[in-house]
C-alpha cells in the first residue's frame, strides 16, 4: 500500500482498460492525452471503487507517483467520477 506522505498530483481521466486481476488499470490524462497506469492504491476500498469502473468513464484521481517509472501511478483518492464519457 501507498505512504499518505508521498507528493499527490490530481488528473482527469478516462479509462482506458480497467482494472485486471493483477490490480493493475490504464487511464488517458484528459488534459494531455498521455496514457499510464495506476497499480497500487492507499487502501481496499479505493482499489474496490477504482475496479467497478470499465472502459470509457470518466474519473478525476489523485495520484502519488511510481519509484519505477514515470507513467505508473498509485491512486490516493476520488476526487469524483462523471457518467461514461467516450473519447478517440
Amino acid at each position: 500500500m501507498l505512504k499518505q506522505q508521498q507528493r499527490a498530483c490530481e488528473r482527469a481521466s478516462v479509462v482506458v482498460n480497467a482494472m485486471d486481476d493483477g490490480g493493475r488499470m490504464e487511464l488517458r490524462d484528459v488534459e494531455t492525452d498521455e496514457t499510464y497506469e495506476v497499480v497500487d492504491y492507499i487502501d481496499d476500498e479505493l482499489a474496490a471503487k477504482l475496479g467497478s469502473l470499465s472502459a470509457g468513464e470518466a474519473v478525476n484521481l489523485e495520484l502519488v507517483a511510481g519509484t519505477d517509472a514515470s507513467d505508473v501511478f498509485g491512486a490516493v483518492r476520488i476526487e469524483s467520477t462523471g457518467p461514461s464519457a467516450r473519447f478517440q
